[in-house]
């Protein structure tokens, strides 16, 4: 299995605990999720009562296993979400694979992302010079979830990158045409080395008529650890000065981190519009189980493969 992480899952004391539990749910589940799904193939709540107990975590059998059920209860919610899609099946105390992670890409590409949260110091080797390849999967990730779950709306991604540095221009005059808007004032807000003013996808569902009034969406997708600092983007304040909207849009965000609720409802208020977590994403299964198409599978597991060897093994 993975190694215990090495933050959320741990005691500041450094004695095992007896009276609470200072473990991290959300921390927990992903790596129970990243453990079967990359490592163990299946798992016990035995096998992970022992583990907690062994490294130091607990001293209390019981408390051990309080915490485990709790987890495995969140994980079955959760994987209920996206029925057949799911990757991992409950076997009496036992969770496994019911498949590799190559045949369930999408799921395997979210929990990696996750697992920077779990080792902070793995984040460099995951990095591995910066974020576009991750960033431009994760769109193109989130635009296929998308155009599944929501079949009459339109999905339109702004393209850029920093080796493919599409100017804001082009971009506005791309938004505006494909929703009949007036541009507005572009020049303060460009920027020489080309941006999209932190706007990923534009998503809108169009009438018959082509005329403006219709519900429109401008998404940030931000897949790593800084995705925090990225909820107020897109500025709808700046944007609504670039296209003269004739109704404003609303905002929308997508991570690929599984949030707990309180946390979920605290970034949805915080996002003031669309929130998609991971498990919003992969519910796209419930409509299409072959919502990734085989050239962006093909793309994420050459991707995925490379860093699943310096992932932190139990055994190391």
């Amino acid at each position: 299995m993975l190694a215990l992480p090495t933050y959320g899952i741990s005691q500041p004391t450094g004695t095992p605990s007896d009276l609470q539990h200072h473990i991290k749910l959300d921390i927990f589940c992903d790596w129970i999720e990243g453990s079967v799904l990359f490592d163990e193939e299946a798992l016990s709540t035995t096998d992970i009562i022992d583990i907690l107990i062994e490294e130091g975590i607990y001293a209390d059998q019981d408390l051990a296993s309080e915490m485990v059920m709790t987890a495995w209860n969140e994980l079955k919610r959760r994987l209920g979400w996206i029925g057949d899609g799911t990757p991992f099946s409950f076997v009496r105390q036992r969770i496994k694979s019911v498949s590799s992670w190559q045949e369930n890409p999408a799921h395997s590409f979210c929990v990696l992302l996750s697992m920077p949260q779990c080792y902070k110091g793995w984040l460099t080797s995951l990095r591995k010079g910066d974020y576009t390849e991750q960033g431009r999967l994760f769109e193109s990730l989130t635009k296929a979830s998308i155009e599944n779950q929501f079949s009459d709306w339109e999905i339109y991604q702004t393209g850029w990158s920093r080796t493919n540095t599409v100017k804001l221009a082009d971009v506005v005059d791309e938004i505006a045409s494909q929703l009949g808007e007036i541009k507005g004032d572009i020049a303060p807000w460009e920027n020489p080395d080309g941006n999209e003013a932190g706007l990923d996808l534009l998503c809108y569902r169009p009438f018959p008529d082509n005329r403006v009034g219709i519900p429109v969406y401008l998404m940030q997708c931000a897949s790593g650890g800084n995705w925090i600092d990225k909820l107020y983007t897109p500025d709808l304040n700046v944007w609504t000065k670039i296209i003269l909207f004739a109704a404003t849009p609303r905002k929308a965000f997508a991570i690929p981190f599984a949030l707990l609720d309180e946390e979920f409802k605290n970034r949805c208020n915080r996002v003031d519009g669309m929130l998609l977590d991971r498990y919003r994403l992969l519910a796209a299964a419930n409509h299409n189980k072959q919502w990734v198409s085989d050239s962006l599978k093909a793309e994420i597991i050459d991707w995925v493969t490379p860093r699943l060897q310096s992932l932190p093994r139990h055994d190391q």
